[in-house]
């Protein structure tokens, strides 16, 4: 390690937490201590994983809400498999390809796309996609959950019946979209305080809160009733009512229709570790390239180290960026892109001396497309009869089951259409289509958009040892894999992989925490990167928000993790 990295140690850390029961790492403290409040009542990691999703959705709804969506990774140590449940929004039934008209007098934007004019498909009634939370979370509860939904989610109830309190982060992502939030009353009426910033906490403990009473009658109403209190009857009929009603499209037969896609995906293998991510090809092939390298004994601050990871996340960006689109509609080489042999094929373009010409060009996926195995859809009964803009989760139990979830609404307060009268923020998810008809992600009725942020979950020797998912737009993806590296390959306990400084690259510049060495900041100068410096500190989320858990498989101890500290909560019984 270089005298560099010992002299400047993380900004802010959490303490280490080791236990033996259970573990809790989300974006918001009050989940975490929900997640393991539900352990402690008997219920297993995926009684704590719902239960910690419903409460960030009531404290933190300028990241998530149960008017988005989420991507779920679990491990079932009974039956030793994964299953994945991607709960991604999809375009309403009267979207079409060519429903934005892109605006070619910006850049693209940070998903690599086109904007479109006037911002319609990032703000307002018509960015709103079908969100799958609840279905998602539902589902997941149904599948593998061991106590009543009412039970798990008594926390996330309590706290929306009380009123969230205003936090400096509330404060900082309102204050972003200060402007926009005034076009839309009902908005302004949610969040502001006289048409104003509303007062955070002080010393004195004062503050403003958001009022969620009519959000804790609706959580009511799914406690009982499950996903059709929100997808069908009146909830949906009021959704749809209100947003048409202001020139949106999603329709009552939308959300009814929602159906979250449920997989048992093939696991990749990355050092002796199984994992999967929830359908993320950036993920799997971004490992599967660097799986080809010796990055143990390069050392986590070696100049080596970072210039591979970067060029890796490069090549991978740029190939999903181009070649994927929802299977399910347009012929996509997905399996192509999580091929072992195409990674194989990407790497060879990578030397120490110099970087991957930029912008980085797209490999061809398809050669390798039918020699991977797909992932096996699932068709387990999507109902409740058998059982009653971004965070994350991640959860583990004492029987090895693991979890990880990312949960999002899109932007800060997603579409920032707030419907009063059920107490949610709509998603503005329909900006993750590429608004090009010709592009392999185009809208169309019923399609999920891509994705590229890992819900991880890594086992070994059949034991679960990893989970791990972040917030922060595609830098999730570097800041999932880099800690999950940092721990595989380099030893770090949890903690400090997350607090390790990290890079992030889509293909074009690269984004570099200033606390890495200078000399090794000169060197990827050196061979071509073009370098751009961000210091992690509030409100600027230059790296993500990172939540991880991992589990000693000889002692069974388990640790939580997250990062930064002001943004995450750790917990553990």
């Amino acid at each position: 390690m270089s005298k560099q990295s010992l002299s400047r140690p993380p900004v802010y850390t959490h303490p280490v937490l080791e236990v033996g029961n259970g573990v809790c790492s989300t974006g918001h403290p009050l989940s975490a201590q929900a997640g393991v409040a539900i352990m402690k009542r008997g219920g297993n990691a995926f009684d704590a994983l719902v239960g910690a999703a419903f409460t960030t959705f009531v404290m933190e709804p300028e990241s998530c809400g149960i008017g988005g969506y989420g991507h779920i990774s679990a491990f079932v140590a009974k039956q030793r498999e994964f299953l994945s449940i991607d709960a991604y929004c999809r375009a309403p039934g009267e979207a079409y390809a060519s429903m934005f008209e892109i605006d070619e007098s910006v850049p693209p934007t940070y998903y690599g796309h086109p904007l479109t004019k006037d911002r319609q498909s990032d703000m307002g009634w018509l960015s709103i996609a079908v969100p799958g939370a609840v279905a998602g979370f539902c589902d997941t509860h149904a599948l593998l959950g061991r106590l009543p939904l009412t039970t798990v989610l008594e926390p996330a109830i309590e706290l929306a019946e009380a009123g969230v309190p205003v936090t400096f982060k509330h404060q900082i992502e309102i204050g972003k979209v200060l402007d926009d939030i005034k076009r839309f009353p009902d908005t302004a009426r949610a969040l502001l305080s006289g048409g104003k910033l509303p007062k955070a906490q002080t010393q004195t403990g004062f503050c403003d809160h958001l009022d969620t009473g009519n959000l804790a009658k609706l959580l009511k109403r799914i406690a009982k009733r499950g996903k059709r209190a929100f997808h069908s009857g009146a909830c949906a009929k009021k959704m749809a009512s209100y947003i048409r009603s202001h020139g949106g499209i999603l329709t009552a037969s939308d959300l009814e229709g929602y159906r979250p896609r449920v997989m048992r995906e093939q696991p990749a293998s990355y050092r002796g570790y199984q994992y999967v991510s929830c359908f993320d090809q950036v993920c799997y092939e971004a490992l599967n390239i660097l799986s080809r390298f010796d990055l143990k004994s390069r050392g986590a601050d070696s100049f080596a180290y970072r210039h591979l990871t970067a060029e890796a996340l490069a090549l991978a960006f740029a190939d999903s960026m181009t070649h994927y689109g929802d299977p399910d509609f347009v012929a996509s080489p997905v399996n192509g892109l999580s091929h072992p042999g195409f990674a194989a094929e990407r790497a060879r373009l990578i030397r120490l001396s110099r970087v991957v010409s930029r912008p980085v060009r797209a490999g061809d996926p398809w050669q390798f497309d039918a020699l991977q195995e797909s992932s096996e859809r699932l068709s387990y009964p999507l109902t409740l009869a058998r059982r009653a803009g971004t965070s994350q989760i991640a959860v583990a139990d004492r029987n090895g089951n693991m979890a990880s979830a990312c949960v999002s609404i899109g932007s800060s307060y997603g579409s920032l259409i707030y419907v009063p009268e059920l107490g949610v923020f709509m998603n503005n998810a329909m900006q993750n289509f590429d608004p090009r008809p010709e592009h392999p992600s185009h809208i169309a009725p019923g399609k999920m958009p891509i994705f590229a942020a890992p819900a991880l979950v890594a086992t070994r020797a059949g034991q679960a040892r990893f989970a791990g998912s972040g917030s922060g737009g595609y830098r999730i993806e570097p800041g999932v894999l880099q800690t999950f590296m940092n721990h595989v390959d380099h030893g770090m306990p949890i903690q400090r992989a997350i607090d390790h400084p990290r890079l992030h690259c889509q293909g074009q510049d690269t984004f570099v925490d200033d606390r890495i060495d200078p000399q090794v900041q000169h060197r990827l100068r050196r061979v071509g990167h073009t370098v751009t410096l961000l210091q992690e500190q509030p409100g600027a989320n230059g790296f993500g928000r990172i939540s991880a858990v991992t589990r000693n498989p000889r002692s069974g101890a388990l640790r939580a993790a997250g990062g930064p500290a002001w943004g995450t909560g750790v917990a553990g019984f």
